[in-house]
């Protein structure tokens, strides 16, 4: 779904190339392209270093995460919420996805209140993200609002060629999921003939994000 109410979001592909964004340390001016984030639940198979998206209903993994709170057991699979929002990046001059945590999406909603009360939206905003630290214990983002003027060539075209998220980040069926369970061994070569089965395959990164 897309939406700013990140608390609708507890609920729980497009095969165009797609272009994730990577903060490194420092600043980086970026310009959102989207009215709101998409969000979605994933599970995270540690067997294939992988993510597949929740279907809901009749999910594998969530019939076995059912099971182990039952029984008290230790969870098998992860599960976490994810936020996807297409953004322009200054510093690669390309149209990106860009995938962060509630923490720092929150941030931007703050700037997109802001901005309202001046009557302007956040697509009318530059923005400057600022990265400190390198690794998932010592890494964090500070969100600013850089300067506020309206787009330019650049960043029309990239308005002109954003993913649809919905469809790019469409839910794993069951069906593929179990298979994926199913799998004893030479699990990147089975991951990647069982993804390829059908029309449902993306190009999507599997580079965890650090939640902030």
């Amino acid at each position: 779904m897309q939406t700013w109410d990140f608390d609708k979001g507890n609920e729980s592909r497009d095969s165009k190339k797609a272009n994730f964004t990577k903060f490194p340390v420092g600043v980086t001016r970026i310009r959102i392209l989207d009215d709101a984030p998409f969000v979605r639940w994933t599970h995270w198979m540690p067997q294939f270093k992988r993510s597949v998206n929740c279907p809901g209903r009749g999910c594998p993994i969530c019939e076995i995460r059912k099971q182990q709170k039952a029984n008290s057991e230790k969870y098998t699979y992860g599960m976490s919420r994810r936020f996807a929002i297409n953004i322009y990046n200054y510093e690669t001059q390309l149209q990106e996805i860009m995938e962060q945590g509630i923490t720092f999406f929150e941030d931007l909603r703050d700037l997109m209140m802001d901005l309202r009360e001046k009557g302007k939206d956040l697509k009318d905003a530059v923005l400057k993200v600022r990265r400190r630290g390198t690794d998932k214990d010592d890494t964090s983002y500070r969100v600013d609002i850089d300067v506020v003027e309206p787009m330019g060539v650049a960043e029309q075209d990239a308005m002109n060629s954003k993913i649809d998220l919905p469809d790019y980040f469409k839910p794993h069926t069951p069906e593929k999921i179990l298979k994926l369970l199913q799998v004893r061994e030479n699990h990147i070569e089975a991951w990647n003939e069982i993804m390829s089965e059908g029309s449902d395959e993306s190009d999507e990164s599997q580079e965890e994000i650090q939640i902030r």
